[in-house]
C-alpha cells in the first residue's frame, strides 16, 4: 500500500492542478466591471496549480526546476491572496504602488535563502510563516468587511460569505501543511506522508466544489456575475422587435410592481446590506437576470440604485422629522451600513450632504 501512496498523491495533485487552471480560465474569460479583482483571483488559482504540479515533479524525481520554482512561487501565495482581499475592499478596482512591497519582500527573502547555503533548510519554515502571517492579515481585514464592502451595494453579503470561505480554505491549508511538516520532522518521507494524502484529497474536494459552484452560479459567487458587464442583445428585425418589446414591457412592469410591493411589505431596503439580487429573485421565483432587467427597464436605474434611492427617501424623512436622531443613527435607520456610502448616495440623490440637508429643513 505504501508504494501506491506516491502514485495516488500524484494523480490527486494533477487533478487539483487541472481544476485550478479551469477556475483561472473561467475567471479570466468573465467580463467584469472589477477586472483586477478577478485577475488576482485567477493568478491565485494559477499559483496553486503550479504548487500541485511542482509537487508531482518532486515526487517523481523531476525536481531540478521545481525545487527552485516551487518555493519561489509559494512565497507569493500569501501576498497574492491578501492583495485580492484588499482589492475587493477598495471602492476603486486598483492596486497602489506600495502594494508591490508585498511581492518584493517575498522575493528578497527567497533570494536570501538561496544565496546563503546555511539558510536553505529553513526555506520550508519561511514559506509556512509567510502564509501564516498573511492569513492573519486577511482575518484582520475580514473583521472590517461588513463596513468596507458597502461600495458593492446589495452584493456585499454574498461577497462577504465568499471571502469567509477563502479564509477558511487558507486556515485548512495551514493546518494540513503543519501536519505534513510534523511528519517530515519525524523522518517520514514526503512520498509516504499520510497528511499529504489527506491534504490532496481535501483540496481536490475544495477545488471541485469551487468549479462546480462557478458552473452552477452559486449564490456564493453570484456577486461576481452581477458585477459583470451586460451582454448586448442580438439584433432583430423591426417588426419582430416591436412585438417583443410590447410583451417585454408588460412583463417587466408586472414584475417590477411585484418587486415594489415586496420591498414595501417586508421593508427589505432597511435590512443590513439590504437584499441581494439573487435573494430577491428567489423570493419572487424568477431568474436574477429577469428581475435585474425589469428594474433597469422600468426604473431606469440598477437594482442597487433602486434600493439606495429608497434608503435616501427614508433618510430624508428621518432628518426632517426626527431631530433627536444623530446623522449616524439616521444612516443605520434608513438601511445604510457605511458612512462614506451614505454620504455619497445622499449627495447623488439630494445634491447636498445629510448634515446640510438637516440644516436647511
Amino acid at each position: 500500500m505504501t508504494s501506491l501512496i506516491p502514485q495516488i498523491i500524484s494523480h490527486l495533485q494533477i487533478a487539483n492542478a487541472i481544476l485550478c487552471l479551469l477556475m483561472a480560465a473561467y475567471l479570466l474569460s468573465m467580463a467584469s466591471r472589477r477586472p483586477l479583482a478577478k485577475r488576482l483571483m485567477a493568478i491565485n488559482c494559477v499559483l496553486f496549480a503550479h504548487q500541485s504540479l511542482a509537487l508531482v515533479g518532486i515526487l517523481n524525481a523531476h525536481a531540478a526546476w521545481f525545487l527552485v520554482s516551487r518555493p519561489l512561487f509559494a512565497m507569493q501565495l500569501g501576498p497574492m491572496l491578501y492583495l485580492y482581499f484588499l482589492c475587493i475592499h477598495r471602492e476603486e478596482d486598483r492596486l497602489e504602488a506600495k502594494d508591490a512591497l508585498h511581492f518584493i519582500g517575498g522575493l528578497a527573502l527567497f533570494l536570501l535563502f538561496v544565496s546563503v547555503k546555511s539558510l536553505r533548510p529553513l526555506v520550508g519554515l519561511a514559506i509556512f510563516s509567510s502564509f501564516l502571517i498573511y492569513t492573519l492579515l486577511i482575518a484582520k481585514q475580514l473583521r472590517k468587511s461588513k463596513r468596507e464592502l458597502a461600495h458593492i451595494g446589495s452584493y456585499a453579503e454574498s461577497a462577504f460569505l465568499w471571502l469567509k470561505a477563502l479564509l477558511a480554505i487558507a486556515i485548512v491549508n495551514i493546518m494540513l501543511e503543519l501536519a505534513v511538516n510534523v511528519e517530515l520532522a519525524y523522518g517520514v518521507a514526503l512520498e509516504n506522508s499520510g497528511s499529504l494524502l489527506v491534504a490532496s484529497v481535501a483540496f481536490l474536494s475544495i477545488n471541485a466544489s469551487m468549479v462546480l459552484a462557478a458552473l452552477r452560479r452559486s449564490h456564493y459567487l453570484e456577486w461576481m456575475y452581477q458585477l459583470a458587464s451586460p451582454i448586448p442583445k442580438p439584433e432583430q428585425d423591426h417588426a419582430t422587435s416591436a412585438v417583443i418589446s410590447v410583451v417585454d414591457d408588460a412583463e417587466s412592469r408586472a414584475l417590477f410592481e411585484r418587486w415594489e410591493k415586496l420591498v414595501q411589505t417586508e421593508q427589505l431596503h432597511k435590512l443590513e446590506f439590504g437584499i441581494t439580487l439573487p435573494q430577491a429573485a428567489r423570493k419572487l421565483q424568477v431568474p436574477a437576470r429577469q428581475l435585474s432587467n425589469a428594474v433597469n427597464q422600468i426604473y431606469r436605474k440598477s437594482f442597487s440604485s433602486y434600493l439606495n434611492d429608497l434608503r435616501i427617501q427614508e433618510a430624508q424623512l428621518l432628518l426632517r422629522n426626527r431631530k433627536e436622531l444623530s446623522v449616524i443613527e439616521v444612516m443605520h435607520e434608513s438601511g445604510f451600513s457605511s458612512k462614506s456610502n451614505f454620504n455619497k448616495e445622499f449627495l447623488r440623490v439630494v445634491g447636498m450632504s445629510p448634515s446640510a440637508f438637516r440644516e436647511n429643513t
